[in-house]
C-alpha cells in the first residue's frame, strides 16, 4: 500500500463499539467502511495478523484512506461494512479481555444462528437442532435447493448479461440520435429550399409573361398553319397550345 492508493473519505465519523470507539468513513462512491486498526484495538487483536488474514480472503474488501486525525493526516486500511459479519465470525476472541470476548461470542453465536436460519429458508428444512429431524430421507431437500440456486444464478448471471445487452442497444441508439440531431439543420435547410421551390412553382405568370409566351405561341401557331395549307389556322393554334401545356404541365 502506498499513500498514491488512498482515497479521501467524503466524510468520517467515529461510533461506539464495545467500550471503545471505531472511525466510520464514506467513500466516493458512497459505500462505508470502518478502520481495522480500531477494530482490532477494541477486540484486543493483533492488528498485522489480522490483515494478513483480511487481504488472504478474497470475500473481505479492503481498502486505504487517508483520515484527518486530530491536527494530522494518516493512512489508515479499512474494511467495508458489508463484509463486517463475515469478518467476526472467523474472529477468535482475545484471552486477554474477557468482557469483550464474551461479548463478541454472543454476536458470534448471533450470526451462526442467522446463518442456520437462512440455511433452512434455503432447503426446506424445520429450523431445529437436527436431533429434531425425523426422516433423515428429508435432507434430500439440501442438493435439490443447491441445484436451484445454482439455476438461480445461471439466470442471474444470464439477466445481467441481457442486461449489458440493452445498455449496449442504448449506447448505440443514443449515438445515432446525436447522430440524427447532427443532420437536422440540413434536413430544415432542405426543407426550407423545398417550400421556396413549391412557392415559387404556385406563383402566377405576370401579364408581361403572359403577353410575351401568348406572342411566341401564336407565331408558332403561325408559322405552323403557314407549312400546312390544308388545315385551318386555328387547328394550328389549338395543336401548338395544346403541346405547349403539355410539355410545361400547365392547367
Amino acid at each position: 500500500m502506498t499513500p498514491d492508493d488512498a482515497q479521501v473519505p467524503r466524510e468520517q465519523l467515529p461510533i461506539a463499539l464495545f467500550d471503545g470507539a471505531v472511525l466510520a468513513v464514506r467513500a466516493a462512491d458512497g459505500a462505508i467502511f470502518l478502520v481495522v486498526a480500531d477494530l482490532c484495538a477494541v477486540l484486543q487483536l493483533n492488528l498485522s495478523s489480522h490483515l494478513r488474514a483480511i487481504r488472504a480472503d478474497a470475500r473481505l474488501h479492503l481498502t486505504p484512506f487517508r483520515l484527518r486525525i486530530g491536527r494530522q493526516v494518516r493512512t489508515r486500511e479499512c474494511l467495508l461494512l458489508d463484509d463486517i459479519p463475515l469478518w467476526l465470525l472467523k474472529v477468535r476472541p482475545s484471552r486477554g479481555n474477557a468482557h469483550a470476548a464474551e461479548r463478541l461470542r454472543y454476536v458470534q453465536t448471533y450470526l451462526i444462528a442467522s446463518v442456520h436460519s437462512a440455511f433452512a429458508a434455503l432447503t426446506g428444512l424445520p429450523d431445529v437442532p437436527s436431533q429434531q429431524i425425523e426422516d433423515m430421507q428429508d435432507l434430500d431437500r439440501i442438493d435439490r435447493a443447491l441445484r436451484a440456486l445454482d439455476d438461480l444464478a445461471a439466470r442471474q448471471a444470464q439477466l445481467e448479461a441481457s442486461q449489458e445487452r440493452a445498455r449496449e442497444a442504448w449506447r448505440d441508439l443514443a449515438a445515432q440520435i446525436r447522430e440524427v440531431r447532427g443532420v437536422l439543420p440540413l434536413v430544415e435547410d432542405l426543407r426550407a429550399h423545398l417550400h421556396e421551390v413549391e412557392r415559387q412553382m404556385h406563383v402566377r405568370l405576370s401579364p408581361d409573361q403572359r403577353n410575351t409566351l401568348y406572342r411566341l405561341v401564336q407565331a408558332w401557331g403561325e408559322a405552323r398553319a403557314a407549312r400546312s395549307a390544308a388545315s385551318p389556322p386555328g387547328v394550328a393554334f389549338r395543336r401548338c397550345w395544346t403541346e405547349f401545356n403539355e410539355r410545361f404541365g400547365i392547367a
